[in-house]
């Protein structure tokens, strides 16, 4: 094996202790709590090996998102074959629902991701990572599906609303809502089926 072929895989395998070691401590202390030595610490790995790759939390966040995002894709496109022969629009309701699971899931390493990335870095764009893109292309499928089962004769531009409904469910602006209303999961969820006049 060539010196730069193991350096590669090595590189690979410190990728992935990283990422599980924070998982393991994120789903136990939060992620606020979790310190960047604590998590080189409990890898068994020297600080400076983790900083060259992240170099705060909030790139360390930003890659277990984009693991979760490639997860959740896969997940997705599993739901959508199994229920082809659903209706539109309950598929629909079954990925905004797949939507906000996510959110709640990841809330703590979104935060963590905002709060240490660049206002001008691109890597934390939402709007240009796979998960926007995938949720955008197959909600503007379902709404064009939608708008000619309802009414052909009304034209709507399916990936401008698919943007709108993904923008209006927003991490910040939902968790905003939840708390001040004091709504549960399964409330906001039925709040947004009902705001889009669709069942689930």
């Amino acid at each position: 094996m060539s010196t730069i072929r193991r350096e590669r895989k090595d590189s690979l395998e410190h990728r992935q202790l990283i990422l599980q070691t924070a998982h393991a401590l994120f789903s136990e202390h939060g992620v606020k709590p979790v310190s960047m030595h604590q998590i080189a610490k409990t890898a068994g790995i020297g600080q400076g090996t983790l900083y060259r790759r992240y170099a705060h939390k909030g790139d360390l966040c930003l890659d277990m998102l984009h693991e979760f995002g490639h997860q959740l894709i896969q997940q997705l496109t599993g739901y959508l074959e199994e229920n082809k022969e659903s209706s539109a629009a309950n598929l629909f309701g079954g990925l905004l629902d797949r939507w906000i699971d996510a959110i709640e899931e990841k809330a703590d390493l979104i935060i963590a991701m905002e709060s240490k990335m660049n206002c001008e870095d691109d890597r934390g764009s939402f709007f240009r990572s796979p998960m926007y893109l995938f949720f955008r292309d197959k909600i503007s499928e379902l709404i064009a599906q939608m708008s000619v089962d309802s009414n052909p004769t009304i034209p709507i531009n399916a990936d401008l609303a698919a943007h709108a409904i993904i923008c209006s469910m927003a991490p910040v602006g939902y968790f905003h809502f939840k708390e001040e209303k004091g709504f549960t999961k399964e409330e906001m969820k039925q709040s947004y089926c009902r705001i889009y006049q669709f069942s689930c």
